[in-house]
């Protein structure tokens, strides 16, 4: 509430007419009639005696608040929107700027009321959009010093899209300094102002490298439901999950072997002999090709790390000595095709 809304609210509540206020105050009735309509407000000197005399204190008088809820800031930026659909962005902004020094404090507002009006910008011929745009980043700079690392984060993105909007590359890679090294979203938004610039060799390099990262990331993730599905006896969901992780590999192009390998799990915790034989046949007679996905052009840009001399011929070994000598593998051993498998393999 506004300060006139509250002294008239207050004053109601104590069960005071405005004259009574008046002669309370050492002040005229008309004076008071004015505090309650807006047309004026009360001298500074009379602050203290009036929430005093309406048993309130100075903060409820001036509706101070030192942060407002969410479901506040959710009512403002709703009522911001609205606004948009009826009413100049000219009376829009106004309205924002009116709410920013009411709530100065109020950075999720704040960063809330730069992005609405960088999208309304958007909607605009492009000389009227720009009129509003020094607004736009001044409220990001200032929210780049915030105290709180998510507001510090979404206001760099804010801006970030901003420059890269009006194609400002150099000025878009600044506000990737307030990014982390390891925050997923940087090697992408690089990559834009990589392609931006025409370096177009560093781009496909980025990409292509955050593409690996975040296969790797997405098979770890499914193998991980398959774990959960596996102890919570939930066998359907388990084999469906590894199909998914099969056809992730595939879709990466990362070769048989790992097309295979999830499954390899399932076939010995259900004791299926037949089926371990024929995935462990797949991963061994594919144990040689397990970088094969270097090879493919989703990743021609990537520089791998060279592997080990004979890697595949020791992995190889050990997954055979392992099914030979381990005692979960004993069904395997007893199976009709575990002799034709060992002389192949042996």
């Amino acid at each position: 509430m506004q300060i006139n809304e509250v002294i008239r609210k207050y004053r109601k509540e104590n069960n005071l007419t405005q004259e009574e206020m008046a002669v309370r105050l050492g002040v005229t009735a008309p004076a008071v009639n004015k505090w309650e309509s807006g047309a004026s407000m009360p001298d500074v000197s009379l602050l203290a005696p009036i929430a005093r005399l309406l048993h309130i204190s100075l903060d409820e008088l001036l509706s101070f608040k030192e942060e407002l809820s969410d479901v506040e800031i959710r009512n403002i930026v709703t009522e911001i929107q609205t606004m948009f659909m009826t009413e100049p962005i000219g009376a829009v902004h106004k309205k924002m700027q009116e709410y920013i020094r009411e709530y100065p404090n109020a950075e999720e507002l704040i960063l809330s009321f730069a992005a609405i009006m960088y999208g309304g910008c958007l909607m605009l011929a492009p000389d009227e959009g720009t009129k509003y745009e020094d607004w736009i980043k001044d409220c990001y700079k200032n929210l780049l010093t915030s105290d709180d690392e998510r507001i510090r984060h979404r206001a760099a993105d804010g801006m970030y899209a901003l420059y890269i909007g009006r194609e400002q590359f150099e000025e878009a890679e600044r506000c990737l300094e307030y990014y982390s090294p390891d925050d997923p979203d940087r090697p992408r938004k690089l990559a834009t102002i990589y392609y931006g610039t025409g370096r177009y060799e560093e781009a496909y390099k980025t990409l292509e490298g955050t593409l690996y990262t975040d296969y790797q990331k997405m098979s770890v993730g499914l193998h991980q439901i398959y774990r959960v599905a596996m102890n919570t006896g939930d066998h359907k969901k388990a084999e469906a999950i590894l199909n998914k992780e099969s056809e992730l590999a595939d879709l990466f192009e990362m070769g048989e072997y790992h097309k295979n390998a999830g499954r390899f799990d399932y076939v010995v915790a259900t004791k299926n002999a037949e089926e371990t034989l024929k995935i462990l046949d797949i991963l061994m007679a594919h144990s040689e090709n397990l970088t094969d996905y270097r090879k493919s052009s989703l990743f021609e840009h990537v520089t791998f790390a060279e592997g080990e001399p004979g890697f595949a011929d020791v992995m190889r070994m050990n997954l055979f000595n392992q099914v030979c000598n381990d005692d979960s593998y004993a069904f395997v051993r007893e199976s009709d095709g575990w002799e034709e498998f060992k002389k192949k393999w042996s």
